[in-house]
């Protein structure tokens, strides 16, 4: 097991002429900006796929150089955030894949590993892509790298970060991957170039050569980068997630990462996402819900693991491996959630034996009590976080082993108006036959935390 992280990093994110103003990403923006375009695929990453870029003309650049070397007060340029990628007439886009060269002393500590087994790996990447996105981006090959648009370096010298913890084995040079050639933002849309011609990924780390598998995830996360991700996804499990762990497992587009793509793809390139000044830095609250609980009418049913649930109404959904996730905003932007687990264990005690101190060890315990949900003998906590933030939880044995798990979490101080949306859904709760049964517990239930 190799002792440190593997960061993934695309450089050159920081705009010219000095440090921009702090932009804190925020789901009123982003519902502003869904209302223009109601067809974007939900749940998704994509105003963090945006490019920050400072207008203005070259005289007016010239101005402001010469008004800061007389030292008068200079306006800054107007900024905006938009979205820019290759244009349709740009694809297929021509790939040239150069392999790596393998020194002596990485050859011999890892026999039988060759440069061809890194090149089929990235070749999978990139087909990947093409599948996930259904066609929406392809590639073709190119003979040389003097005939391709875009040249993937394979390399064996990882950068090292500058946390000691952190090796960076791939690098997407994206600061000058925009250009805006024309347009006025208060259109809405800009005319936009997007050119990006080299990206590494590395092979090896200080501890030697990678896995093919490892290398295919490095450059899955690369080749994003290349296709027009400014900067990367706030979600810990997304594929553009800034650091990757050796215990993910083989590279694949999950699917907040697919309707990432697939909606900047869908939208016209050069779209503004923002006109950014001074109130760009502070976002507004989100209003709290008003009025008496609603559910959605059509329940989210799951017969993989045998329950099906009425979500509160307008929440963003996400199906997870164990079971589901609704969140009042956007998945990277709400202030409370809903999570259905269901694992494989005979008792809620089994399962508290196994996971009690992670649920419950985080803050101080302030309720424990015996309920009943869905007609079962059911355990119910509520506990109080440090950070502010109240979780409650019900936990209930199905009685052919598998035990459901409710929680739900949001600011302490907004208890009392998300609680009764919280128990309108857990009254919907259902309980069915789980049709992973036959495949055993594994199936169910797993090695890791909730």
């Amino acid at each position: 097991m190799r002792a440190r992280l593997l960061a993934l990093a695309a450089l050159g994110l920081a705009c010219a002429g000095g440090a921009p103003l702090p932009y804190q990403h925020n789901r009123l923006d982003y519902e502003a900006f869904r209302t223009r375009f109601p067809g974007l695929l939900e749940p998704n990453y994509l105003p963090f796929m945006a490019t920050r870029v400072q207008l203005g003309s070259a005289p007016a650049r010239a101005a402001r150089r010469l008004a800061r070397r007389l030292g008068l007060p200079v306006e800054p340029p107007p900024e905006v955030l938009l979205f820019c990628r290759w244009e349709a007439a740009d694809l297929p886009l021509s790939v040239h894949v150069e392999p790596p060269e393998i020194p002596p002393e990485l050859s011999l500590d890892l026999a039988g590993r060759q440069p061809a087994d890194y090149v089929a790996a990235v070749e999978r990447a990139l087909a990947l892509w093409e599948q996930g996105l259904e066609g929406l981006v392809r590639f073709e090959r190119a003979p040389n790298a003097r005939k391709a648009a875009l040249r993937l370096r394979l390399g064996t010298d990882p950068r090292v970060a500058r946390d000691a913890e952190v090796q960076v084995l791939g690098a997407t040079p994206l600061g000058r991957a925009c250009r805006v050639v024309g347009g006025e933002p208060s259109s809405g849309s800009l005319s936009v170039r997007f050119e990006v011609h080299t990206l590494e990924v590395s092979v090896a780390d200080e501890f030697g050569l990678l896995l093919p598998d490892q290398v295919e995830r490095i450059a899955l996360h690369e080749i994003g980068h290349a296709l027009g991700m400014r900067t990367h996804s706030p979600i810990p499990a997304d594929l553009m997630y800034p650091v990757v762990r050796d215990r993910l497992p083989r590279g694949e587009l999950g699917t907040e990462d697919v309707n990432s793509f697939v909606s900047l793809y869908s939208i016209p390139n050069g779209t503004v996402y923002r006109v950014l000044g001074g109130a760009a830095a502070a976002p507004g609250e989100a209003p709290l819900p008003g009025g008496p609980p609603e559910v959605e009418l059509a329940p989210h049913v799951d017969p993989r693991l045998g329950f099906e649930i009425q979500l509160p109404r307008g929440w963003t959904p996400l199906d997870t491996g164990f079971g589901v996730v609704a969140v009042d905003g956007t998945t990277w932007d709400y202030e409370a959630s809903l999570q259905v687990i269901v694992r494989g264990f005979e008792s809620v005690d089994d399962y508290l034996d196994r996971y009690g101190a992670w649920h419950l060890g985080a803050g101080r315990i302030r309720e424990a009590r015996t309920t009943r949900v869905a007609g079962q003998a059911a355990r119910r906590f509520r506990v109080d976080a440090p950070d502010g933030r109240s979780e409650e939880l019900v936990l209930l044995a199905s009685g052919d082993g598998r035990v459901v798990v409710v929680i739900w979490d949001c600011p302490s101080r907004h208890l009392d108006v998300f609680r009764p949306w919280f128990e309108a859904s857990l009254a919907t709760l259902e309980l069915r036959a789980a049709r992973g049964r036959e495949r055993g517990r594994d199936y169910l239930g797993g090695a890791d935390r909730p």
